[in-house]
């Protein structure tokens, strides 16, 4: 085991060193060169290359495809860093040498503690998670010599999903040797490693520059640039990104005490914890997986009064959970595209051009990037989040044209939408062979009618980011030098009045076009809500939500307030010169206040943008086929906690250095006591997710099927190992999170139909399953040997398996059938495979 995790570190420091020479070339404008997002940017690039090239079909997805992908990218690297003749990496690296090894001891310890963790729970089971889907879609990426890879669920499809992820994850398994099933169990450990270190770069360049980038009247430094960036603080972005939890495990203590009243609990209304603890009382959770419950914080209700699930994942819990999902995938790109925005608000060097045509604004944005293959990079790395994980694009499209307008100002505002809308055009396009393929369930934005988030839940997800954000804000109303007052005015406006408005406006349209007319038609024939309502007319329903927006207004109001707040902060600290870094002197607090307010600015657009996205989930969601704000709220929040970790532990450094005394100790006091509260959850967790680390370690995911359906897992290696990757298997689907389509799952070839609404979800229909089960059905129950042959050619099923799944509910004359028609190729105890 320990050797296996040796294997895949070395092969995560190979992209470290393919990565390094561009990161050092593309992140000029910060102290830290970009050293800690080497990795994922030389992962980013060879990826991209072998995905390109194999979806044309100028490389193979195999070893030497692999292989060629990276040296493109290693060598494009170098020739770009080579051409940058005015800085050297070495002489950087002996500058910054405790910062580099700084960051190569987190992401060693992060990885190797994580892998350690994981082998204490490697199943990768069908319940609980999306793992059996993950292991599929790796698989597929392993087998697949070209692009798009092979659906394993719905054989002669394309898989019909964000997959880039899993390109990814299959080239570092290819390249390690490891067996999927085994790799598998390090993916997260490399998202975890990659996480920590990307929140730690970001947070302790904004420090450094807060610190020593001060400029006099003639913009000459005066600080000494030895200056080291390693700063402890800077570890408050891993710890507050990746490590930290909210405050439900506080709760679970309190609760599984049986501290409070029964009242509190139901007013508190987290599920579970409004039941009575059990007995005995003691300080930690005893309730079956009672962790999962901080996945659940938020409560819902339908309009019949029923509960509804509400998913508010943050990134620990996903990592705890080992679930290789899209929004995982995309955590170590998202913290990429931050730095990246970073990057460009810092660029010195950028000056608007005169006069200012059109393209100016495109003009401008590749000069800020800094320079056309940068641009190009940049664009690479951005297009990549619609890939990896969708709904992740528009929100750091906004938050890099946020960076590109506090360069600009206010009154380049036309210029800057039309060159981000530009920018926006050329990341779709770099990843177009995905979009054309590309189907979903998405369909379009609904408004959120009647239910509004209770503030104390949001207060439990999010607390110590907001109490930080609100002292921050606080400081910066009584200290800044620029003119915020003048702004608060319509800056409320906009985040409080505004999303009223449009809810107002999409409920009216609601009404009004007959979708939504046949929606809340279909409401009120539901016997239950007519119940709720005391009635089925419109009449009752507006009533209804009128009760609910107007009874718990509080998280809307709060979220809109603080949001005003902190827009009016940013828009007015728009090129605007101020102090910041707080030093004692009267002579050095004459020379800050020339220096331009990056670091606060760049804080305030993530604060910003980390409290509209809760905020717009008060209002709206995106349609799916949940029908609910389900999946909105968990993507939303999920990206809505890495953007306030990342502005509270920046506010939280700049708040300490403002103070003195008393109320510097106080404060870090209250830090020390919002943070051990956040670690309750993690430290009671994660002994209780690995089973008190009681089994064997090991990193066999499947090792569970092995000792449970040995028949199984034989059948799986002997297709592993004999099968064609492109063969076609007939076996019994079924519906989600069930021991079923275990085959084409663990194997990666594909069958007919696998986990049927998973393949809805991914499509956004059903149309090529409804046509499928019959004829599944038909194959292995028909007893008329033309039809089953007809439809094995029309399949091209190379394979068909009998096993004790498949003889629980088909007929045993269907399936004895295929003695006659076919050749035994593989039987062990209750299972047989087929071939034709």
């Amino acid at each position: 085991m320990l050797t296996q995790i040796f294997i895949f570190w070395l092969v995560l420091q190979l992209f470290g060193l393919i990565g390094l020479p561009a990161a050092f070339r593309l992140f000029r404008n910060l102290p830290d060169r970009g050293c800690a997002f080497a990795r994922p940017l030389g992962l980013l690039l060879s990826a991209y290359l072998l995905w390109l090239a194999g979806t044309f079909g100028l490389l193979r997805n195999n070893l030497g495809g692999v292989i060629l992908a990276m040296s493109i990218a290693g060598g494009l690297g170098l020739f770009w860093k080579s051409r940058q003749r005015d800085d050297s990496l070495l002489v950087w690296l002996k500058t910054h040498w405790r910062y580099a090894l700084s960051v190569e001891a987190l992401f060693a310890v992060a990885f190797v503690a994580w892998a350690i963790f994981k082998s204490y729970n490697p199943n990768i089971e069908t319940a609980g998670g999306e793992k059996w889907m993950e292991m599929a879609f790796v698989n597929s990426s392993l087998n697949s010599s070209t692009f798009p890879p092979q659906d394993p669920w719905l054989s002669g499809f394309g898989i019909s999903y964000y997959y880039f992820g899993y390109v990814m994850m299959a080239m570092l398994t290819r390249l390690s040797g490891i067996a999927p099933t085994s790799a598998f169990n390090l993916f997260i450990p490399t998202l975890f490693a990659l996480t920590l270190t990307g929140a730690y770069s970001i947070v302790s360049n904004l420090i450094y520059d807060l610190r020593f980038t001060i400029y006099d009247a003639n913009s000459e430094t005066i600080v000494n640039r030895k200056s080291k960036i390693t700063n402890p603080w800077g570890l408050l972005g891993a710890l507050f990104v990746g490590l930290m939890a909210h405050w439900e495990g506080v709760l679970e203590v309190l609760h599984a005490r049986g501290l409070f009243s029964d009242a509190f609990w139901r007013w508190l209304d987290i599920r579970d914890l409004k039941l009575p603890p059990q007995s005995p009382l003691s300080w930690t959770p005893a309730r079956f997986i009672w962790w999962w419950r901080g996945s659940r914080v938020l409560t819902d209700y339908t309009l019949a009064g029923r509960e509804q699930e509400v998913i508010d994942e943050f990134p620990f819990f996903s990592f705890m959970l080992g679930d290789v999902h899209p929004h995982v995938l995309a955590l170590p790109f998202v913290l990429l595209a931050i730095a990246l925005a970073l990057n460009l608000i810092q660029n010195s060097k950028f000056k608007i051009q005169n006069p200012k045509p059109f393209m100016q604004g495109l003009t401008d944005l590749v000069a800020a990037a800094g320079g056309r293959s940068a641009f190009f990079l940049y664009a690479v790395a951005f297009g990549s989040l619609g890939f990896l994980n969708t709904w992740d694009l528009p929100i750091y499209l906004a938050v890099l044209g946020l960076a590109f307008l506090a360069r600009r100002g206010l009154a380049h505002l036309g210029e800057t939408i039309a060159a981000m809308g530009l920018f926006a055009a050329l990341s779709i396009l770099l990843y177009l062979p995905f979009y054309i393929g590309f189907q979903s369930q998405a369909g379009g934005i609904l408004p959120n009618l009647w239910n509004p988030t209770r503030l104390p839940q949001f207060f439990v997800f999010f607390g110590p980011f907001l109490l930080i954000s609100i002292v921050f804000l606080s400081l910066l109303s009584t200290r800044a030098f620029w003119p915020w007052k003048k702004n608060l005015g319509w800056s409320l406006t906009a985040t409080v009045l505004a999303p009223v408005s449009l809810l107002l406006l999409l409920t009216l349209s609601f009404l009004v076009f007959p979708a939504g007319k046949d929606f809340i038609q279909r409401l009120l024939n539901d016997p239950a809500v007519q119940s709720a309502l005391g009635g089925a007319t419109m009449n009752d329903l507006l009533q209804e939500i009128i009760h609910r927006r107007l009874g718990n207004p509080w998280t809307f109001l709060f979220l809109g307030g603080l949001s005003g707040l902190t827009l009016a902060h940013l828009v007015s600290s728009f090129g605007f010169r101020v102090s910041g870094s707080f030093s004692r002197s009267h002579a050095e607090r004459e020379n800050e206040k020339t220096r331009n307010a990056k670091p606060e600015t760049f804080a305030l657009i993530l604060l910003l943008m980390g409290l509209l996205l809760p905020l717009s989930v008060e209002f709206v969601f995106l349609r799916d086929l949940f029908n609910n704000r389900m999946n909105t709220v968990f993507k939303f929040y999920f990206q809505a906690w890495i953007l306030l970790a990342l502005a509270s532990a920046f506010g939280a450094y700049y708040v300490n250095q403002a103070l003195r005394g008393a109320g510097r100790a106080a404060w870090q006091i209250l830090i020390a006591v919002m943070i051990l509260g956040g670690l309750v959850y993690p430290i009671l967790a994660i002994p209780n997710k690995a089973n008190n680390f009681q089994a064997k370690p090991t990193l066999d995911g499947i090792a569970w099927v092995a000792e449970q359906h040995p028949d199984d897992y034989a059948a799986i290696q002997w297709l592993r190992q004999n099968a064609p990757p492109d063969a076609v298997i007939l076996e019994r689907p079924g519906k989600s999170y069930r021991y079923l389509s275990r085959m084409s799952a663990l194997s990666g070839r594909p069958t007919l139909l696998g986990w049927d609404f998973h393949e809805a979800q991914w499509r956004g229909n059903y149309d090529e399953q409804s046509i499928r089960q019959p004829d599944i059905e038909t194959l292995y129950n028909g007893l008329d040997p033309a039809t089953t042959l007809t439809l094995l050619d029309k399949y091209a099923i190379t394979y068909v398996v009998v096993g004790p799944l498949e003889k629980e509910v088909y007929s045993p004359k269907g399936l004895a059938k295929f003695e006659q028609l076919l050749d035994v190729v593989f039987q062990q105890g209750n299972v047989t495979i087929y071939q034709r």
